[in-house]
């Protein structure tokens, strides 16, 4: 049953904005410190521990969200925090006050996190619907590398900043039109109970005899071995292209393709086969890292986006409609923040390893990326060895 289409659309709609300003940031902001004459050792750095501030909090956050029951507050509160910081930013050039709000860019964000929270509580956790959110992200993303790419092209990347403070004020608008009522999603979520044996089993536990612990660490070392390559993903191309709409394209066809896939495994994903997507998804994860250290031409990294963006989707929605099915409205913050945290925490440390690395080989990123090609590996192994769904409930 879908509680309100009205929030549900709401929600779609600033998700996808919102990933828009998101991406534009991931994606450029390495181009953007590398035209301030940043060294490239000294960005990989500046955005790991941009990332760290997406480690600690969303834990927090969602479990303050599960305690006051108001979850739409405190992401509208970071949808005004992520305006102001964006604001400021397109005034500031100081390297180190740049990289200040870029950390409280982080922990603002952090909030926006939230809406997914919400959203599988309006739909109610219908496996096909987190799809869709899932699908909207990506869409998201695809708009904000290429949108991003395009305006760099004609405007020059001294102003990116200007566009993404654009974007960031239609998503702040749309936000403020999202309603939560708290009531009917308690008074809906008791009636499943009632209806529902295993739902009555799991009301009475905290969430975690129903949560394999394996998915945790899979996504901390998937995310160890490739977010800090996507993170100078752009820098990469860089060195073999020379157009940044043609940069951006690639960036985002990764998230295009992402939005079909979702769409797909709406309609595959069940409780029997969620275990084996997973594992083929960290599998591609490590195939990419290999794709990007051989691409050199246009053709090559598109093959490599086509990887990534297969292995993202298969992962991370099978993952997402596992850990929304497995909680309830008293505990899903909690746990989606875990899950998050399990994510960025992996980036964060990954990119620290990277950034090491990039030391002892001279800032060269190549034999670095050697390194990192075993740690999705190691994700797949643990979810073939360890995961199992204690849910006898199908999808």
């Amino acid at each position: 049953m879908i509680l309100s289409k009205k929030s549900i659309i709401l929600v779609l709609a600033s998700v996808l904005i919102a990933n828009t300003t998101g991406m534009g940031v991931f994606a450029y902001a390495p181009r953007y410190l590398l035209n301030l004459g940043v060294d490239v050792i000294v960005i990989q750095l500046i955005l790991t521990f941009f990332i760290f501030t997406t480690v600690a909090f969303p834990p927090l956050i969602g479990k303050l969200s599960d305690k006051i029951q108001h979850r739409s507050m405190l992401f509208k509160l970071g949808a005004v925090g992520v305006s102001i910081i964006f604001f400021l930013l397109t005034t500031v050039f100081n390297l180190v006050l740049i990289v200040l709000l870029m950390i409280l860019y982080g922990f603002f964000g952090t909030f926006a996190r939230l809406k997914f929270v919400l959203y599988a509580e309006l739909v109610e956790n219908d496996h096909r619907f987190i799809a869709y959110f899932a699908a909207i992200t990506a869409l998201g993303w695809f708009l904000g590398a290429f949108l991003t790419g395009v305006f760099v092209d004609i405007f020059g990347i001294d102003r990116y900043f200007q566009f993404l403070l654009s974007v960031s004020l239609i998503n702040l608008i749309i936000i403020m039109f999202i309603k939560e009522n708290r009531a009917l999603i308690l008074e809906r979520h008791e009636k499943v109970m009632i209806d529902n044996l295993d739902d009555i089993n799991l009301n009475n536990h905290d969430g975690t005899n129903y949560i394999s612990r394996s998915i945790y660490p899979s996504l901390f070392l998937r995310n160890f071995g490739v977010r800090p390559i996507l993170v100078i993903l752009a820098i990469l191309m860089f060195y073999h292209l020379s157009s940044d709409t043609e940069i951006g394209f690639l960036i985002g066809i990764n998230f295009l393709i992402q939005f079909f896939l979702n769409i797909i495994l709406a309609h595959i994903i069940t409780e029997k086969n969620l275990k084996w997507i997973m594992i083929i998804g960290y599998i591609l994860s490590a195939l990419t890292i290999i794709g990007w250290i051989l691409a050199t031409d246009f053709w090559s990294f598109l093959i490599c986006q086509i990887l990534v963006s297969l292995s993202f989707a298969m992962f991370m929605t099978a993952t997402q409609i596992y850990v929304t099915r497995h909680t309830t409205p008293h505990n899903k913050g909690k746990y989606v923040g875990y899950m998050n945290t399990g994510s960025q925490l992996g980036s964060f440390s990954g990119g620290l390893m990277f950034s090491l690395l990039l030391v002892l080989y001279s800032g060269n990123y190549y034999p670095a990326m050697y390194f990192m090609i075993i740690f999705p590996a190691i994700s797949a192994l643990i979810i073939l060895v360890k995961f199992e769904s204690k849910s006898a409930r199908e999808l």
